[in-house]
């Protein structure tokens, strides 16, 4: 359907159930004139009365909440209604001071004077009809912002309040044939304390959903935070108001579904301020963090078109100079079989000053990366002993972070960026600048090998290094864990593949494991794998449970690759105090467990889909996380598709059943033995034939003794 004509019906419908409710709320002010008030009315025509009452309000619901437009609108704009929202409000509940004010210009008392029961009911049907169409709004408003990212326990309390609230509802309009509703506390019975006290726990419950707070960035929290302190007093100008009072007295229904929607109203209020009050410190590291994830998927995203040489090191120190707020970035490429550095690209620096630099592969600060390997951080240049030649260079310098490119296990390039203060660096920017230099390494590599490949037309060679370079980001060794054996490789189809697999130390007895398929070979595959070590690494240590890791790479992801593209990943954190393994899986095989205990093998099936294939909202809900203990004896295995897909000559698939069948033959075999036996097995399966895909083991044994 064309989008006009889904607006005009839209429109139509709207139009339709306005004057349907016009029409019913006219039929409900004739009655109020013609019996004074609703307490004269028989008991049939009381009913009657809430029906219409009730049908005319749902009609207007309908009208102001559409879900599927309000679906479409971010977070903000829903905050930014709710406001506008309470400053129409107010006024609404201003108007009437002015019209039924007998003092007033506009007054309609010396108009009405002689018919004090149409004076009434207008009365009451503009409080019934402007301050629950607020309400209704609040509602909905409310609704959103409770389920924003929300569990399944969020919405079983939500519909048990509005099981207490019909309740509430049912039992006060039997109470109200005996005499008038008392809103109060006071004269209520055991089964109304009991309803409204639930009740108000389950309102203070909700009002502790406020995820919301954590996805707003610094400037919209701030607005939040002060808009919301503007509200503050709303509460009580309402309550003074007495407009509950009127619409109590008007309908039993509207009466308490405002009254619930207003005490949800303050108690929301109040803790989302409070949220905002506790997020407000961390807003400035928040966004810093947002702006370097954004810059390292910008580098990506770089690596993937660019493939000129020079332009792509321009580029790479103009993004770390972004990245870290530095003054001054260059990169610096060991020449000559590692005889000579020369300062290829730089930013911030005069020719003259690159010039004048002391540059040696043994000594300085250049000297030390390539002897160590690791990158280098020093906050007070002029005091580090590494450092103080530095100030003879350049003397407005504080503070210093230098990051080795390592490649084909030689360092071929350091990257360094420079502030003038004193420490200004930190741990986060050398994790961020270690995991932008994975990338840009891997970047570099790719293009020096097509810029040989154009001049010496060996593709061939191009793909050989790149994979070189792709086995460089993978773990160098093995991890120790107390009580713990480990072991894994990765055999690729291609010279550069999508398999990946890692160890990240979180403490001395913990340990992250991550292993992962990128959809697709080649070139691209290799491109977001590193892409995804960068954020894995960059997020591994600020959550402490694999879900919730898991729900932040896939948005990031998500935001940053095309939509062919997908990843299957399992993460488990290792607690070797506890003896225990949490894990989840991102639509990735299930790992394979052995209980010793039991003697039998198990595939640990747990509910998740890839990565990047959802902005969250159905990743979110489906991932699960799994946690078990193990026992001396027992093993975990952990292994990408490409192991059971792989083919022999008669086209034949490896298949879950023979690796079964041989982790069960070698179950009380040490883990490297283990994978040994695994890839012999395979090669050995599809000898004579192209491999299929790749395929990556990861396997954890407890030690014996």
């Amino acid at each position: 359907m064309k989008p006009w004509l889904k607006r005009f019906f839209f429109f139509q419908r709207n139009a339709v159930l306005i004057a349907l409710s016009s029409a019913l709320l006219l039929i409900v002010f004739a009655v109020d004139i013609a019996f004074t008030s609703p307490l004269n009315l028989p008991v049939h025509l009381y009913w009657l009365r809430e029906v219409l009452i009730l049908l005319a309000f749902s009609a207007l619901g309908l009208v102001l909440y559409d879900r599927r437009r309000t679906e479409e609108k971010n977070i903000f704009y829903k905050l930014r209604t709710f406001f506008l929202a309470v400053l129409g409000l107010y006024i609404a509940l201003l108007i009437p001071h002015f019209v039924f004010d007998s003092q007033s210009a506009f007054s309609l008392q010396r108009v009405l004077s002689y018919y004090p029961a149409v004076q009434e009911a207008l009365k009451n049907l503009y409080y019934a009809l402007f301050f629950s169409l607020f309400m209704i709004i609040f509602f909905f408003l409310l609704k959103d912002l409770v389920f924003y990212k929300s569990r399944k326990g969020t919405r079983r309390l939500f519909g048990a309040a509005l099981f207490l609230l019909v309740v509430t509802i049912i039992y006060n309009h039997y109470a109200r044939l005996a005499g008038p509703p008392d809103w109060t506390f006071h004269g209520k019975s055991p089964l109304e304390w009991l309803a409204n006290g639930l009740l108000f726990v389950i309102l203070i419950l909700l009002s502790f959903r406020t995820s919301w707070v954590a996805y707003l960035n610094k400037r919209q929290k701030y607005l939040a935070f002060w808009g919301g302190l503007l509200l503050l007093p709303g509460p009580f100008l309402i309550w003074q108001s007495r407009a509950l009072d009127v619409i109590s007295r008007y309908s039993v229904t509207l009466g308490a579904f405002d009254t619930f929607v207003f005490d949800f109203f303050r108690i929301y209020l109040a803790m989302a301020e409070i949220n905002l009050l506790l997020h407000l410190p961390t807003a400035s590291i928040f966004e810093k963090k947002m702006t370097e994830i954004a810059s390292l998927q910008n580098l990506s995203r770089i690596i993937s078109s660019v493939l000129d040489y020079d332009e792509l090191i321009a580029k790479v120190t103009a993004l770390a100079k972004e990245v870290l707020h530095a003054d001054f970035t260059w990169l610096e490429m060991v020449e000559n079989s590692g005889s000579q550095v020369r300062v290829v690209s730089s930013q911030g620096l005069t020719r003259k000053e690159i010039e004048k630099m002391a540059l040696d592969t043994n000594s300085g600060i250049s000297g030390w990366i390539i002897r160590n390997r690791r990158s280098i951080l020093i906050n007070e240049i002029g005091k580090d002993p590494r450092s103080k030649y530095l100030r003879g260079w350049k003397k407005n310098i504080g503070s210093l972070l230098g990051v080795p490119l390592i490649s084909q296990n030689r360092v071929m390039g350091i990257l360094h960026a420079v502030k003038r203060e004193e420490f200004g660096f930190d741990q986060d920017d050398r994790q961020m600048l270690e995991a932008f230099a994975n990338q840009v390494t891997v970047a570099i590599e790719n293009a020096r090998l097509i810029r040989e490949s154009i001049e010496k037309e060996r593709l061939e060679q191009e793909l050989r290094v790149a994979h070189d370079t792709q086995l460089k980001l993978l773990p160098k060794k093995m991890p120790e864990i107390p009580g713990l054996e480990i072991d894994a490789t990765c055999i690729t189809a291609n010279e550069v593949g999508g398999d990946y697999f890692d160890f990240i130390p979180l403490a001395p007895d913990k340990l992250g494991i991550v292993i992962a398929d990128v959809s697709g070979k080649g070139l691209s595959a290799a491109f977001y794998m590193a892409e995804l070590k960068g954020i894995v690494n960059a997020f591994a240590r600020q959550y402490e449970h694999p879900d919730a890791l898991l729900k932040k790479v896939n948005q990031t992801l998500y935001q940053n690759v095309d939509r062919q593209t997908f990843v299957s990943m399992i993460y488990a954190i290792v607690n070797a105090k506890q003896r225990s393994i949490r894990f989840c899986r991102a639509g990735h095989n299930p790992p394979i467990y052995y209980s010793r205990r039991r003697d039998e093998l198990m595939e640990l099936q747990t509910k998740g889909i890839g990565l990047a294939l959802d902005s969250g909202k159905i990743f979110d809900r489906m991932i699960e996380e799994k946690e078990l203990h193990w026992e001396q004896g027992d093993f975990i295995f952990f292994y990408t598709d490409g192991l059971v897909e792989a083919r022999n000559p008669r086209g034949e698939e490896f298949g879950e059943k023979r690796l079964m069948e041989l982790l069960w033959k070698m179950r009380e075999r040490p883990a490297m033995e283990i994978r040994q036996a695994i890839v012999q097995e395979v090669q050995h399966f599809s000898s004579g034939t192209a491999p299929h895909d790749d395929f990556s083991i990861v396997i954890m044994k407890t030690k014996e003794g």
